[in-house]
């Protein structure tokens, strides 16, 4: 064994529970545009390059959204989400954070639904993908913000 050796130690984020922002909203960014390239949180799921899917729901033809409109809309409820889950992983470590990120992800699902069955109920169908989608975009998010959060450099002493 080499003398002295001491395996590299993690280090803390800055301020280990407080929320960090700039952490938040590119974690939710990252994750939105994770899923424009995978619309339903599965490479097969589109066979189109562009599918019109907004956090996992398919936009109606109906609706004449620009392709820009959808991305905007997207990344903006992306973001949103993004918040939501990385202020509920402020103070969880590593697999934990990304775990609970996942649960999170279905908890906003059950509120995706809701809102949707009460205002848009054209939105609604092909649920398995939805909740998937937000499965997924839950553990990106948690993991994506754990990865960008600030850290403190140890004194040396």
């Amino acid at each position: 064994m080499i003398q002295g050796f001491e395996p590299p130690h993690p280090l803390e984020p800055t301020g280990k529970s407080h929320f960090q922002g700039m952490p938040a909203a590119a974690a939710g960014l990252i994750a939105g545009v994770v899923l424009l390239i995978v619309p339903h949180a599965s490479p097969w799921a589109g066979v189109t390059s562009f599918n019109p899917a907004i956090l996992g729901r398919v936009a109606p033809a109906g609706w004449n959204l620009p392709f820009f409109g959808v991305i905007a809309l997207h990344l903006a409820l992306s973001s949103l989400c993004g918040f939501i889950i990385s202020l509920s992983v402020t103070r969880l470590r590593e697999l934990r954070a990304v775990f609970t990120g996942g649960v999170v992800g279905l908890v906003l699902y059950l509120l995706n639904l809701g809102v949707v069955s009460l205002f848009l109920p054209a939105l609604r169908g092909n649920e398995i993908s939805v909740i998937v989608t937000h499965f997924v975009f839950g553990l990106i998010v948690a993991g994506a913000y754990r990865g960008l959060l600030r850290r403190r450099v140890p004194s040396a002493s």
